[in-house]
């Protein structure tokens, strides 16, 4: 493809809802059950009732399998716009880095962001992406959780709007910023040298490896490393969104929840988060390059491999 053609925003916007409704509606399980447990240590601090098989059985022995999915409708609302516009900024601030780069490095030919500029735009994009869609994510958290019995959307939002006003649209910003900017940042660090090191084993050994496969194997990898390390500040999140009269700063809540739950408190359902970023970071990432690829944008896809 010829260096002067580039897709339009409407691919990357297109590829990323995609990718976001697809990863959502399959595993909004993950993120429920997690939900669940993450609240469960303000409920009772009995050992051993927060279990995954308990909490799930709960769930269908109350509402049915399709409790599972309940919290799906807010997810979309969320997900959807919010990985189409995480795409979209993706793409449009990596063109910068490039350009920065190459003066920096008075090389007008460079075609690969450095690790750090990988970091950086994917840390960017995240932040901002998010911020947008907090009120999303403030609806999908109390949908999920069983503290909350909204009817519907519109019930939902005239109840936050009433107790909270605005502010309580955004409860939980900071925390959601600090967990999901570093989780990007890394992620899209990682996800880039997986790759890079997959094509170069598979090229010194002279094997032929599907781009699905490369993509997939990356994202499951860059996701499992990502989510541990940001698990603590997901907790943090939760906690401040579902009870703000209790975790009422990011200082305060982490001291609340190291101080009743020790250490391992941060980590309430990290199994479950882990599995789900790993998959979804997976197929989120390998849809939106299969997108870019049908649609004759493969150089544009790869936010570490830019054309000049």
């Amino acid at each position: 493809m010829g260096a002067d053609k580039k897709p339009g925003s409407i691919v990357h916007l297109g590829a990323g809802a995609l990718s976001g409704i697809t990863s959502c509606v399959l595993l909004q399980p993950f993120d429920l059950v997690k939900t669940r447990l993450q609240q469960t240590q303000m409920q009772t601090h009995t050992r051993g009732i927060g279990t995954i098989a308990n909490t799930v059985q709960s769930i269908v022995a109350s509402s049915g399998v399709r409790g599972l999915w309940r919290g799906t409708l807010p997810s979309l609302i969320r997900n959807a716009p919010g990985t189409s516009l995480y795409f979209y900024f993706l793409n449009h601030t990596k063109h910068t880095c490039l350009a920065i780069e190459r003066r920096l490095s008075n090389d007008t030919t460079r075609t690969r962001l450095s690790p750090t500029s990988n970091m950086i735009i994917g840390a960017s994009s995240r932040a901002v992406a998010g911020f947008l869609l907090m009120p999303g994510t403030i609806l999908k958290v109390q949908f999920e959780s069983s503290l909350y019995k909204h009817a519907g959307i519109a019930g939902a939002v005239q109840n936050i709007w009433h107790t909270s006003g605005v502010r309580g649209f955004f409860v939980g910003a900071v925390p959601t910023a600090i967990r999901d900017a570093p989780y990007a940042g890394l992620y899209l660090l990682l996800y880039e040298a997986i790759k890079h090191q997959e094509r170069t084993i598979a090229k010194q050994r002279n094997v032929l490896i599907p781009e699905t496969a490369v993509t997939m194997v990356a994202g499951v990898a860059a996701g499992l490393a990502a989510s541990y390390i940001t698990q603590p500040f997901d907790m943090v999140k939760t906690r401040m969104q579902l009870r703000p009269r209790e975790y009422t700063s990011v200082a305060q809540s982490f001291a609340k929840i190291y101080n009743e739950e020790t250490i391992r408190g941060f980590f309430r359902g990290i199994s479950l988060r882990v599995l789900r970023k790993g998959v979804q970071a997976s197929l989120v990432f390998t849809l939106y390059e299969w997108v870019l690829r049908s649609t004759g944008s493969r150089e544009e896809s790869s936010p570490s491999k830019l054309r000049a």
